[in-house]
């Protein structure tokens, strides 16, 4: 986590620099109270939330499309089991009032539709059918998951099976805002546990994440006074923005006690390094997974010498130089597991690519002062990697670990 601003010096500077914007913005007086008073909490703050590490758990996310080949449905009580395994401490929910009065269902979908996910008890297309027009039972009896494996083609998930496995996994959900109800219910089996998306003060007092694509520093500070912490601001368009801006914004985000994140799963990779680099708090992730503290399939290193990797390289004065094409890969045979992670750390000057399960084909290019680590999951693969130089690259010092999860 950023460290927060919370000695008291800094809520007068925030006060007048906040006083001076609302009058610039001729506010309603009961707004202006309001962000005056959040500010004053945010500044203050003893937040009773912390993150378990930079991302939460979007995986998955790419699976709901007719043209996929899923094995675990996105957001079911299989997908809170996996990202409990992997490490997550958080996992994303999209809750949906159903025609039954008080019942809900978790699913994705498109524009309020089960969309592409799930099919009719036949295997016939279930995309256009309404969720809040649809009776609870008639979606729990009469559709299906899809997935490669039968396993795994149960009946929808209800919310309250996705609550109720959350607690079993001591994994946070982060729940869109349906209705009063909802929130009742929630904190019924979950406590006060829990990440509101969306919502209001006047339901929830605790985390609320908002997703939104403010097109300038000001309204995100401000929003972030509005609302008031514990708060997460998600950028839907970090680039519209420069680095020098993205900097920015962290600092003032932080500054009211807020958290800022991105994303992640609709950013390429090398975004995801350089804005977390940047001071940002938190990802949506598509595919990155927090960093394994121990490899139990492999724990490989290279300080002063690359022994336990394999590569066309050559070693100088304890750095290994690779000249364009030339490749480094690890030096054991890992073989195919249903579910394994592996966190790559490496310093390196120059321009590589890294090949590492489905979704990192990436060039990445470094001047060799900061270190990059890269860590995803891996489905029914060896949990591997490859670099291939682009440039003329010497990498000063890599280690790899994978585990099976």
């Amino acid at each position: 986590m950023k460290p927060y601003a919370s000695v008291r010096c800094a809520f007068l500077l925030v006060a007048l620099a906040t006083a001076g914007t609302l009058a610039a913005q001729n506010l309603t007086p009961a707004v202006e109270r309001r962000i005056r008073m959040n500010t004053s909490s945010a500044v203050n703050a003893n937040w009773p939330f912390k993150f378990g590490g930079p991302y939460y758990s979007h995986l998955f996310i790419d699976k709901i499309y007719a043209n996929s080949d899923p094995i675990i449905p996105c957001q079911s009580v299989f997908d809170v089991q996996i990202a409990a395994r992997l490490g997550f401490k958080i996992i994303e929910a999209n809750i949906h009032a159903t025609a039954t009065p008080g019942k809900y269902i978790v699913m994705h979908g498109v524009r309020g539709c089960l969309g592409d996910q799930v099919t009719d008890l036949d295997g016939n297309s279930a995309a256009d059918v309404v969720i809040r027009e649809t009776p609870f039972d008639t979606l729990m009896n009469n559709y299906r998951y899809r997935s490669r494996y039968a396993k795994y083609r149960t009946r929808i998930t209800s919310m309250e099976e996705f609550l109720l496995e959350c607690r079993r996994n001591n994994i946070a959900p982060l729940l869109s805002h349906a209705d009063e109800e909802q929130v009742r219910i929630t904190r019924s089996i979950m406590g006060e546990n829990f990440i509101l998306y969306w919502g209001t003060r006047e339901e929830f007092s605790g985390p609320i994440l908002e997703y939104h694509a403010y097109k300038s520093i000001q309204q995100i500070v401000d929003r972030c006074k509005y609302m008031g912490a514990p708060y997460l601001y998600c950028m839907g368009n970090v680039r519209d923005f420069t680095d020098e801006q993205l900097r920015t914004i962290a600092r003032e985000v932080h500054n009211v006690g807020c958290y800022v994140g991105f994303a992640g799963c609709y950013e390429p990779p090398q975004n995801t390094q350089k804005l977390l680099d940047m001071g940002f708090d938190f990802s949506a992730s598509g595919w990155d997974i927090n960093e394994i503290d121990n490899g139990n399939l492999c724990n490989l290193t290279a300080d002063l010498r690359f022994d336990d990797f394999r590569t066309s390289g050559v070693e100088r004065d304890a750095v290994l130089h690779l000249a364009p094409g030339q490749t480094l890969e690890p030096g054991v045979e890992l073989s195919s597991e249903f579910l394994s992670g592996g966190s790559l750390h490496i310093r390196f000057a120059g321009k590589i690519r890294v090949e590492m399960g489905d979704y990192i084909h990436t060039e990445f290019e470094s001047d060799g002062e900061r270190s990059m680590w890269l860590s995803t999951y891996f489905m029914e693969q060896a949990p591997t990697f490859r670099i291939t130089a682009v440039e003329p690259t010497r990498v000063i010092n890599i280690t790899y670990k994978a585990s099976k999860m």
